[in-house]
């Protein structure tokens, strides 16, 4: 058997140095484009709150950037000197924002839009929707925090008046803004509750939490909202029908807040249990 020569020494290790350094290159330039990628997403979100006059954001926006600004600094980046410029003028622009001034800013942003304030609103506490949504302002932090019947807390963002009606507008759309078909919601009501009689080993008519129904489609229904479901119902009450399948749906008042759901109707109650009945 022919051996064949070894290569030299001298050249495995300028190829394994050589590997190594291509490597350590192809990190640098990973690492370079990563940085580049996070620039450009800085300026995207610059721009975009730049062009709404969101001045709270663009400096929440370069807070969270601070690191990354500070990089640059020591590069001696010429970017830096307009982010500085900018964060100076945003600061001056929340500085405008004042709480005893506020509420007369957000309602004329309302007025100038299809928004409407509830009359019982009060800074730094406002509601939209009979009650149904309610806005917290930290004057401290200076952000936003939205919440329903059925969330605590939704969304938390910096308090600019123009993203505050946004980001109501949107919530509003979503859940009002859905098309509602009562027998088809009714349909839906009684496979769960039926399902969940066979399930428990209940006998038919049996009276069951409301909140077991909104678990099951919870895990069985892909993006279920509780919200939504709450003005489904709401709706359903106030609009019919309530009888399907020679079944008509009863609901029980409850005491315990937290086990119920409060009805987006003109009485307001708590509903803490549900039933279908023979007719």
């Amino acid at each position: 058997m022919v051996e064949i020569n070894p290569f030299p020494e001298k050249i495995l290790d300028q190829a394994r140095e050589q590997a190594a350094s291509t490597t350590q290159r192809e990190k640098d330039i990973k690492a370079q484009a990563e940085e580049v990628e996070r620039l450009c997403k800085l300026w995207d979100n610059l721009n975009r709150f730049l062009h709404k006059q969101w001045p709270l954001h663009c400096l929440d926006l370069l807070d969270k950037h601070k690191h990354l600004i500070e990089k640059m600094r020591v590069d001696q980046s010429s970017e830096v000197s307009l982010l500085d410029d900018i964060y100076r003028v945003a600061k001056e622009r929340a500085q405008e924002l004042k709480p005893h001034r506020f509420p007369a800013y957000l309602e004329k942003a309302c007025q100038a839009t299809s928004l409407q304030l509830d009359q019982d609103s009060r800074h730094p506490r406002y509601k939209f929707e009979k009650g149904f949504f309610q806005l917290y302002i930290d004057d401290q932090k200076k952000t936003a925090s939205l919440s329903n019947y059925e969330s605590s807390k939704m969304v938390e963002f910096p308090a600019d008046i123009g993203a505050i009606v946004e980001v109501v507008q949107r919530e509003h759309k979503r859940i009002f803004g859905r098309t509602f078909d009562g027998k088809k919601f009714l349909k839906k009501l009684l496979s769960q509750y039926l399902a969940i009689l066979k399930k428990d080993k209940l006998s038919d008519g049996a009276t069951i939490p409301i909140r077991n129904i909104t678990q099951r489609l919870g895990k069985n229904e892909s993006g279920f909202r509780t919200d939504e479901f709450l003005i489904d119902l709401s709706r359903l009450v106030e609009q019919g029908p309530i009888e399907i399948d020679g079944c008509r749906l009863e609901l029980q008042q409850t005491k315990e807040t937290t086990q119920g759901m409060l009805l987006h109707i003109e009485q307001k109650r708590y509903i803490g249990f549900m039933f279908f009945k023979k007719v």
